[in-house]
Formats: C-alpha cells, sequence, structure tokens
C-alpha cells in the first residue's frame, strides 16, 4: 500500500531560488499571471475583476503564479514590499526579471527580504497545490497540504522527496572585469557598490555571460509611486552616487501611476514627493527632461534597475542599445 503523502521537502539550486531567506504561507494560486500595476491596490488585494484571484489579499501568503507582467510591476512590488503587505514568498515558473528585480532592490537597499523561487513544471504544479510552502535557510522548500499524494507521483514520478543538496553553483560562466569586482569592493562608493549587486544579479539571472558599457542612458516613467521609490533614491544620494554616462530622467508632474491616490491631500503629497524625486535625480547628476523633449535612447528597464545602470556604466548585454 502507497504511504499517503502529504508534504515534500528538497533544496533549491542558487538558480532556483535568486532572492534566499525564510518566509512560510498559505498558497495563494493561480494559472494565469497577475499584474501587480493596476491589478493590486497598495494595501496588497487584488483589484483586477477578471483575474481569478479577484478580491484575494496577498500579504503574509505563498504566491503561486507564471511569470508575467509589465515594467512597472517591479515599482509596485517594491512598494508592498516595503509596506509590509507583499508574500511571504513568491514562487514562479519561470525566472521574472520583474518580480525578481523588486526583491533584489528591496533586499540590497532596503534591507528587506521576500524571498523568490523559480521551479520547473513539475514542481510548480505541486507548488499549486500545496496548502502551504515554507522555505527555510540553506534553500530547502517544503510544501504540504492533502493533494500532494496522487499528484506528486503522476507528475514527478514520486521522486521529489527530501533530495540532497545541489552541488553546482548558477552561471559559473560569469566574468567580471577588473573595474567590475573594484566596484563590487566597493572601491567606487556605497551607492555606486550596492548598483553594481543589483546588476549583476539581475544579469546572472538572465544568463548572461558579462557585462557590458554603456555609453547613455534614457530611464522612462521615473515618478513618485510611493515611499519606497523615494527611500531607493535618497540612500543613493546619500551613499555619494552619481552617474557614470550622460542620463535623461524622464519626469511629468502630472502624471502618476494608478496606485498613487490623486485626490485632494493625497495629490499634493505626491506631486511634492515627485518634485523631491526630479531633485534628488539631479543630486545624482541625471539630466530630468519632459516626454518632449527625449533624445536619447529609451532603455527598456524599470526606472530603479536603469538608474542603476547609469551610476555603474554597465548592463547585461541583452540590454544595450
Amino acid at each position: 500500500m502507497m504511504r499517503r503523502l502529504e508534504s515534500l521537502a528538497f533544496h533549491l539550486s542558487a538558480t532556483e531560488c535568486p532572492v534566499e531567506g525564510e518566509g512560510s504561507g498559505v498558497v495563494m494560486a493561480s494559472s494565469e499571471p497577475l499584474s501587480m500595476c493596476g491589478g493590486v491596490e497598495r494595501q496588497g488585494a487584488v483589484i483586477d475583476r477578471q483575474h481569478p484571484l479577484s478580491g484575494e489579499r496577498i500579504a503574509g501568503r505563498a504566491l503561486v503564479i507564471p511569470h508575467g507582467g509589465g515594467t512597472a510591476d517591479s515599482v509596485v512590488l517594491l512598494e508592498a514590499i516595503n509596506a509590509g503587505q507583499a508574500p511571504a514568498l513568491i514562487v514562479l515558473d519561470r525566472i521574472d526579471e520583474v518580480s525578481v528585480l523588486a526583491a533584489i532592490v528591496a533586499e540590497e537597499a532596503l534591507s528587506l527580504t521576500v524571498p523568490v523561487i523559480v521551479l520547473d513544471r513539475a514542481r510548480f504544479a505541486l507548488a499549486q497545490a500545496a496548502h502551504l510552502i515554507t522555505l527555510h535557510r540553506g534553500r530547502q522548500l517544503v510544501i504540504s497540504g492533502p493533494r500532494l499524494a496522487g499528484l506528486a507521483s503522476v507528475t514527478a514520478g514520486g521522486t521529489l522527496g527530501h533530495e540532497p543538496a545541489p552541488t553546482t553553483a548558477a552561471n559559473d560562466g560569469f566574468a567580471l572585469s577588473p573595474a567590475d569586482r573594484r566596484c563590487l569592493a566597493g572601491e567606487a562608493g556605497l551607492a555606486a557598490q550596492v548598483a553594481m549587486r543589483i546588476v549583476v544579479r539581475l544579469a546572472r539571472l538572465q544568463g548572461a555571460l558579462e557585462l557590458l558599457d554603456v555609453t547613455r542612458v534614457h530611464i522612462d516613467g521615473c515618478l513618485y509611486t510611493g515611499p519606497a521609490g523615494l527611500v531607493f533614491a535618497e540612500r543613493l544620494v546619500e551613499w555619494g552616487g552619481h552617474v557614470c554616462v550622460p542620463t535623461a530622467v524622464e519626469t511629468s508632474l502630472d502624471t502618476t501611476v494608478s496606485t498613487v491616490e490623486t485626490t485632494g491631500d493625497s495629490l499634493a503629497a505626491s506631486t511634492e514627493a515627485t518634485e523631491r524625486l526630479i531633485e534628488l535625480c539631479r543630486k545624482l547628476g541625471a539630466s530630468p527632461v519632459a516626454s518632449a523633449e527625449t533624445v536619447l535612447e529609451r532603455t527598456p528597464l524599470p526606472w530603479p534597475l536603469a538608474l542603476c545602470v547609469a551610476l555603474t556604466g554597465r548592463a547585461p548585454a541583452p540590454f544595450v542599445h
């Protein structure tokens, strides 16, 4: 007689756990991607009425969803992490730079950690069927729930339980220049060091083999969306940051992302905060420009990452134009 299997434990590789840490939550799963921008309010409730998770709250849950989402989603997720309204951990079916970026920036610049896990097809199906998911230190993942008994045998041959820790590191072939290494060692200052760590971590996840020089950066959508983005820019300034390539920041005082309320006192507050963000960009050496004035090539990156590229002059090959 087959013993009823209600939990599975296995070790993750560094690639499968791009943001490590500890976290545990009741599963909140969907087979459809969830857009954070416009789909989730600032208090963590899913407000997209067309989504299967509509009305649910993501805070403290194990969010199991397919990858997906636009660049603005990373900023919204960063705000949720900063406000304590983020999931306890996020489980994806493949690398999603948007979600991973928010978690990496939160960890590197705000000292806040939300683990991100990337599973193969079979394990992702198990995670969707689980009731509770827990990530322990050392990248040990435990998923549990009554629905796992038969599903484990069907999707993974019943071979996933208590696997040994992986012995190979992720992306061992990644190359850093001597200047990159000096920057990571802090020789260019704390702001550049943090920015380089963020750039390198994203590059490794994307499978890049090296970083390439950039000669100029245009940052779209550098708008106030909440206190986390403002704190990020303030810390870069406090840490002595300064762009090392010509950088234009496209800003607008009369445009806000949908996560920012724009009525009454909140409108005045968000306008004041946007002005503060523009001033911080100036202190970092960037040149704020209106949309009609844009002349530099656009960087298809969320603005926190684009700002890191501007501070380091380095980017993964897929993003260099």
